[in-house]
């Protein structure tokens, strides 16, 4: 939350703009699901600024943490740094309808706005779609399980799909 009642009465008496507000804080261990997963997000440094910009609050600010993943080829737990950034700006309920809200505007009520949906979008927007410990990751074994990084297994080479028989003799008879 960041108390946004000086920057509007400052407004007021500068025709509309008003003076910037710094803002600093930090949050607890925060867990988020999405689509069934939980990702777990450590103590967060949110820092930013707020202004008065012609009767509208616009806030931009940053957001450093770590997410605790699971790497989606080997299953092996892992952590990556966050450092992603956030802007919106906010309106005072009751001074906009809804219809005119623009796309990426939101509503606060009182003289406080409350970031944690904000903020929560902006950790979202960071988490990589297929999380991988380290590039050459060499993921587990398709037969027996066994994780490719540290150690190997007597498997062989996976069987082919027999579903792709078909297309396998297709490309030998155009080699041919």
């Amino acid at each position: 939350m960041i108390e946004v009642a000086d920057l509007r009465k400052a407004g007021h008496s500068q025709g509309g703009r008003g003076n910037e507000k710094e803002f600093t804080g930090k949050t607890s261990r925060l867990e988020i699901e999405l689509r069934g997963d939980i990702y777990v997000f450590g103590e967060a440094l949110i820092e930013g600024r707020a202004q008065n910009v012609g009767g509208k609050i616009y806030v931009k600010g940053r957001v450093i943490s770590q997410v605790n993943l699971i790497c989606s080829r080997c299953l092996t737990p892992f952590s990556i740094p966050i450092d992603t950034s956030f802007e919106e700006t906010y309106y005072a309920a009751g001074t906009i309808s809804p219809d005119d809200l623009e796309e990426s505007g939101r509503v606060y009520h009182g003289d406080q706005i409350d970031l944690s949906e904000l903020i929560i979008e902006s950790l979202i927007l960071t988490l990589p779609m297929k999380p991988v410990c380290h590039p050459d990751c060499k993921g587990l074994c398709p037969s027996c399980g066994c994780n490719r990084n540290t150690g190997q297994c007597d498997c062989g080479p996976p069987a082919p799909d027999p579903r792709l028989a078909v297309l396998d003799d297709y490309l030998k008879h155009i080699k041919t």
